[in-house]
């Protein structure tokens, strides 16, 4: 079972240490990392919504998310930008094996919707 952890963004500095890389050594140190992994951005405010349907929008079989690559990009709206718009930023991280290209971009369809919670590898409220 996924639970909320807490990821502290004032120890990156924009260069040596970017957010994403925050984000990325967390899931090694955890354990949980792949390159095949696909980030969410959304508002903890729906933490309860997503610990229990592992998503944030359960009644649909689609969600909105880029890989690391694009967690990378700046400039973009990316996965932690999109979560900082919201007052209470979190960052929801998919198995990509679980999941399959939409019908536009950055959309993924989950393959065995029933089972949305086993996509969700981890939570994160973001802090800084």
């Amino acid at each position: 079972m996924v639970k909320a952890q807490i990821i502290d963004f004032n120890e990156a500095d924009g260069y040596a240490v970017t957010d994403a890389d925050l984000v990325v050594n967390k899931l090694k140190i955890d354990g949980q990392y792949s390159s095949n992994l696909f980030f969410r951005g959304l508002s903890g405010e729906r933490l309860n919504v997503i610990l229990e349907h592992g998503t944030d929008r359960p009644d649909s079989d689609i969600i909105f998310c880029g890989n690391e690559e694009e967690l990378r990009e700046s400039g973009t709206m990316n996965a932690l930008e999109y979560a900082f718009e919201y007052s209470n930023p979190a960052l929801a991280v998919y198995d990509g094996s679980k999941l399959t290209p939409g019908d536009s971009y950055q959309s993924r369809r989950f393959i065995e919707p029933e089972k949305k919670i086993e996509a969700l590898v981890a939570v994160y409220l973001l802090r800084g």
